[in-house]
C-alpha cells in the first residue's frame, strides 16, 4: 500500500523589547503566526495566508483578543470535521449547501501548572438541499471522523453531536456553556469552589440558623469592624450548602488548602498596616480578628472549614459595611493590596484568574458611596 508524505511548515515570532522574560508576569505573550511555503511552492507564485495573531489564552496571562494554543487546536479539529464530512458527502450523493461546526474543548490544569486537553465536543449543523437526506447525513459524521487527519492525531476523545439547523435556532440549552477564561469557544474544567448566592440585609448575629430569615436588619453603628476582606462575588456565602463529596476536590485543595489563604491575608493585612489612611477603615487597634474573618471567610467560601459560618452566620458582608464609606478609591487600594497577595500565593495562571475574578467583582459590589 502507498503511503503519501506531506510537509507542513509555520514559524511563531516572538520578542519583547521592554525587557524581556525577566519575570514570569512581566513579559510579552502576543506573537506571529505564519505559514511557510516549500521552495516548490514559492516558485510556483503562490503567496502564504494572511499571518495570524496569537497570544496564550487569558487564564495564562494572554491576550483574548488573539487567538490562544487551545483555540487553535480546537478550530484545527472543527475545520478538519467540515471539510472531511464535505467529501464524505459528496461520496454519498448527500448535497449540503451549508455546514456550521461549534466545538469545545475541556482543559484540565494540575496544581504543578502543567495540563492537557481531555475531551473536544464537536457540534456539526448541516444544511441539505432535500430535508429527506437527514438521517442519511447525520450518520456521514462517523465516516468523516475516522477520515479526519487532526482527530486520528490526538490522544483524547472527540465526539460529535449534530444540531439540525432547526433546534440549532430554536434550543439554545442544546449547546454547551463555556468559559471565556481560556478564550472562547474553550471550556474548562475548574476546580470546585463555592458558587455566589444573593446577598441581602444584615442579619442579626442571635438568629437561629436554618431558621426562617427574618426581615433585614438596621446596620449596627458599632460593628466589630469594617473589615474590607469581606468582599462579596455578586453574593457571598450560600447558607445549609453541602460540603463536596469525598471524591470531589475543592478550589481550597486545589490550591494547597490553608497555608495558601494564609499567606494571602498575611500579605494583605501587612500592606493595609503600612497604609495609616486605608489602615483607618480598620477600626480595631489590633488587625488580627479582622485577619482570622477573612481568613475563615474565604476559606469556607472556597470549600475549606465551615468555621465562619459556625462562628458568625451568614455573612451578609455589604450591610456590615453600610456604615463604612466605601468609594473607588478604597475599592482601588483594596484591589491594589490583594493584586499583591494574590500574586505572591503563587497559584497556577488557572487558579489565579479564578480567584481574580472572584476579587475584583467583589470589591466592585462593595462600593457604598
Amino acid at each position: 500500500m502507498q503511503i503519501d508524505q506531506h510537509t507542513f511548515r509555520v514559524e511563531v515570532a516572538w520578542s519583547d523589547a521592554d525587557g524581556g522574560t525577566t519575570g514570569a508576569r512581566d513579559y510579552r505573550r502576543e506573537h506571529t503566526i505564519t505559514a511557510m511555503l516549500s521552495e516548490r511552492e514559492v516558485a510556483r507564485g503562490l503567496e502564504s495566508p494572511p499571518p495570524l495573531t496569537g497570544s496564550a489564552a487569558r487564564a495564562f496571562h494572554g491576550d483574548a483578543e488573539r487567538w490562544n494554543p487551545e483555540q487553535l487546536l480546537l478550530a484545527a479539529l472543527a475545520q478538519c470535521h467540515t471539510l472531511s464530512y464535505l467529501h464524505a458527502a459528496a461520496g454519498a450523493g448527500v448535497v449540503v449547501t451549508a455546514m456550521t461546526v461549534r466545538g469545545t474543548a475541556e482543559l484540565r490544569v494540575h496544581s504543578d501548572g502543567s495540563g492537557d486537553i481531555t475531551a473536544a465536543v464537536l457540534r456539526p449543523e448541516v444544511t441539505l438541499a432535500e430535508e429527506s437526506q437527514r438521517t442519511q447525513a447525520d450518520a456521514l459524521h462517523a465516516e468523516a471522523s475516522g477520515r479526519c487527519f487532526i482527530a486520528r492525531s490526538v490522544n483524547f476523545p472527540v465526539t460529535h453531536e449534530p444540531v439540525t439547523p432547526a433546534a440549532a435556532a430554536s434550543d439554545d440549552d442544546s449547546r454547551p456553556t463555556f468559559s471565556r477564561r481560556l478564550g472562547a469557544p474553550i471550556a474548562t474544567v475548574r476546580p470546585v469552589g463555592r458558587p455566589p448566592s444573593q446577598v441581602s440585609g444584615l442579619a442579626r448575629r442571635d438568629q437561629p440558623s436554618g431558621g426562617a430569615e427574618q426581615a433585614p436588619q438596621r446596620p449596627d453603628p458599632r460593628p466589630t469592624g469594617a473589615d474590607m476582606g469581606y468582599l462579596p462575588a455578586p453574593g457571598g456565602l450560600p447558607l445549609g450548602e453541602e460540603a463536596p463529596s469525598p471524591e470531589e476536590k475543592s478550589f481550597f485543595e486545589e490550591v494547597g488548602g490553608h497555608e495558601t489563604f494564609r499567606r494571602i491575608v498575611d500579605v494583605f493585612y501587612d500592606q493595609v498596616a503600612e497604609d495609616p489612611e486605608f489602615r483607618a477603615l480598620y477600626p480595631e487597634e489590633d488587625l488580627e480578628p479582622a485577619k482570622r474573618r477573612l481568613l475563615m471567610f474565604l476559606e469556607q467560601y472556597w470549600g475549606g472549614p465551615r468555621t465562619y459560618q459556625a462562628e458568625r452566620g451568614h455573612p451578609r458582608l455589604r450591610m456590615r459595611h453600610m456604615p463604612f464609606r466605601v468609594d473607588a478609591a478604597a475599592r482601588d487600594t483594596w484591589l491594589r493590596y490583594m493584586r499583591r497577595a494574590v500574586e505572591e500565593a503563587e497559584l497556577s495562571p488557572l487558579h489565579e484568574q479564578i480567584l481574580w475574578d472572584y476579587l475584583e467583582r467583589a470589591a466592585h459590589s462593595m462600593v457604598n458611596s
